[in-house]
């Protein structure tokens, strides 16, 4: 495999789990928008969706194209991952919060690694200098900061019910 097709394929991975990784952060919110958390999260949900539109602009600029199986199948996987037992048949649980909080935090994190690599491979590839990787890094970092909160109190409700 050439060096080109390398990429290709981790950045086709990446957005096929910066999909499934919106489409939870949306059911988080959805889920949770009457909470105190609500607006909070809106606002995690909207940088999330903002990362997405710049690793779909990075794989422009490197001419990636294609991963829509992956993407429809991590999609397919986020759905999958609602069908779990959480206590609840129907209806959205404490646990349901904790567990999908942390899939997130797990999906931020992948992130960061992602941009912390095109930033190491940038002097290589001009076609990425426009893109401020660390910055995006960063954004990642408050994103898990605001989500452990969250999580901390996730989990303060679920032992409380």
């Amino acid at each position: 495999m050439e060096t080109k097709q390398y990429w290709e394929t981790y950045l086709n991975d990446h957005r096929a789990g910066a999909t499934a990784g919106t489409a939870l952060v949306r059911r988080i919110w959805r889920s949770n928008r009457r909470t105190e958390w609500g607006p909070i999260i809106e606002k995690v949900a909207e940088s999330i969706e903002q990362d997405l539109v710049v690793l779909d602009e990075v794989r422009a600029a490197a001419g990636v194209s294609g991963g829509d199986l992956k993407r429809v199948a991590a999609l397919l996987t986020e759905r999958a991952g609602r069908l779990k037992l959480n206590g609840h048949l129907l209806t959205y649980s404490p646990l349901s919060r904790v567990l999908e909080l942390e899939t997130l935090m797990s999906a931020v994190r992948g992130k960061q690694s992602l941009w912390v690599a095109l930033h190491t491979a940038g002097p290589s590839h001009p076609e990425w200098s426009d893109f401020d990787f660390p910055a995006l890094e960063k954004r990642g970092s408050e994103q898990l900061e605001t989500l452990g909160r969250f999580h901390e109190w996730a989990v303060t409700e679920m032992m409380g019910t």
